[in-house]
C-alpha cells in the first residue's frame, strides 16, 4: 500500500495537478521529437496545400498570442498555476514551430508574432487565469473553423492533434479557477 500525504490524494487538486504535470511532461517530450518526424512525415506524404496557408498563419497568429499571454502572465501566477503555465508554453511554442513549418512546407511565408499583444492589464493570479483561459478558448474555436477547412492531409491530422493539446490547457485552466474542467462532454470554443 502507497501511502500518500495529505492533500496529495488523486481526487486532490495537488493529485490532480501532480496528474496533468505528468501527462504534460509526455506531451512535451512527445513534441519535442515530433519535428523531426514532422518534417520526415510530410516527406513521405503530399506536400501541404498552398490552399491551406493563410488557415495555418491564421492559427499561427493566435498561438503567437498563446506564447505572449503565458510569457508575460506567469510571473503573477501563484506557484502551481504558473508550473503549468511553463509547460503550457513549452506546448504553445512547440505548436507554433509546427505551424511555421507547415507554411513553410506548403511554400508560404510564415507570420512572425507581432511586437506586443494587447492583453488586458492583469493584476493578479486569477486575472491571468481568466485571460488564459480566454486565450485557450478563442484557439480551441479557430482550430474547430479550421480543421474542416483544411485540405484532407497529414496537416488536418497534426493540427488536430494541436486542437486536442490545447483542449488540455483550458481544462487544467478552469480547475484553477475553481471551475468544472469539462463543463460539457464536447469542447466548443464558445463558453
Amino acid at each position: 500500500m502507497v501511502s500518500e500525504a495529505p492533500g496529495e490524494g488523486p481526487g486532490s487538486r495537488r493529485g490532480l495537478l501532480k496528474a496533468v504535470g505528468a501527462g504534460a511532461a509526455a506531451l512535451i517530450v512527445a513534441a519535442c521529437g515530433h519535428h523531426d518526424s514532422l518534417r520526415s512525415q510530410l516527406k513521405r506524404e503530399p506536400a501541404v496545400a498552398q490552399t491551406d496557408i493563410a488557415l495555418l498563419n491564421h492559427l499561427l497568429d493566435i498561438e503567437h498570442k498563446a506564447v505572449a499571454a503565458y510569457t508575460a502572465g506567469g510571473p503573477l501566477l501563484d506557484p502551481v498555476a504558473a508550473k503549468a503555465a511553463r509547460q503550457f508554453l513549452a506546448q504553445e511554442l512547440a505548436h507554433a514551430s509546427t505551424l511555421d513549418i507547415l507554411v513553410r512546407v506548403a511554400g508560404g511565408k510564415s507570420n512572425k508574432p507581432l511586437p506586443s499583444y494587447n492583453l488586458g492589464n492583469p493584476r493578479s493570479s486569477e486575472d491571468v487565469l481568466r485571460l488564459l483561459h480566454s486565450i485557450e478558448t478563442a484557439q480551441i474555436a479557430a482550430y474547430l473553423d479550421a480543421i474542416p477547412r483544411l485540405a484532407p492531409s497529414p496537416v488536418r491530422t497534426m493540427v488536430a492533434e494541436v486542437f486536442a493539446n490545447d483542449a488540455q490547457h483550458i481544462s487544467v485552466v478552469r480547475s484553477l479557477l475553481g471551475e468544472a474542467p469539462a463543463p460539457a462532454p464536447f469542447v466548443s470554443g464558445r463558453e
